[in-house]
């Protein structure tokens, strides 16, 4: 059975973000990527259509390669600070019933995250703010990253980029939650500038 994968979005005051930066940094500083983590990613780079399904189906050999990839996305220390936004006793949950949730994206099998970096390539996924989907940003940062997150974006067409990542995941994930992977982050930080409001992302495994 295949794993579903959440990608979540809050808008935040600078109170919340407040209460936020000590939990975020404490999960950034448990989520360096291993050996083995940067490894898959270096394989990916060096032949990324051997990742879409196509290549997978016919080549059934590279399924190990491709899992190693997907894995590199479920960072530790976010996944445990999901789980404290997202269960009933943990210590963020109360901002889930707030009115500043901006999106809870859902794929299956795909993390939303590793569907962005296949579909925009490593040199334009790096040049994205946050850590693999992993984002805390005060409202007086949001300009610049949706500046940052717009320049890598920037050249492929919308329909290109659909196109690129339906070849990745497309028999996986339905279009509309596909469409949402890759438009969560430039939506969410234009949204969050017109309320002016920070964000914050993170995503892990369905909990």
């Amino acid at each position: 059975m295949s794993v579903d994968y959440w990608w979540i979005g809050l808008f935040i005051d600078q109170r919340m973000h407040a209460r936020l930066e000590p939990h975020f940094a404490a999960a950034a500083a448990k989520s360096s990527l291993s050996p083995d983590a940067e490894r898959a990613i270096a394989a990916w780079r060096e032949q990324p259509s051997d990742y879409e399904e196509a290549a997978c189906k016919a080549k059934p050999e590279t399924r190990n390669k491709v899992n190693a990839f997907l894995k590199t996305f479920n960072l530790s220390g976010f996944v445990a600070l999901a789980r404290q936004l997202l269960t009933q006793d943990g210590a963020l949950a109360d901002l889930m019933s707030g009115p500043g949730i901006f999106r809870m994206s859902t794929t299956a099998r795909h993390p939303p995250v590793s569907i962005v970096w296949h579909t925009l390539g490593f040199e334009r996924a790096k040049q994205l703010p946050g850590q693999m989907g992993n984002i805390l940003l005060h409202p007086a940062q949001v300009e610049a990253a949706l500046e940052a997150t717009r320049r890598a974006y920037a050249g492929p067409s919308p329909d290109d980029l659909f196109a690129a990542a339906k070849r990745y995941c497309g028999n996986s994930v339905d279009d509309w939650p596909l469409r949402g992977a890759l438009s969560f982050q430039p939506e969410g930080l234009e949204a969050a500038l017109d309320r002016d409001e920070g964000f914050f992302a993170l995503t892990c495994p369905r909990i």
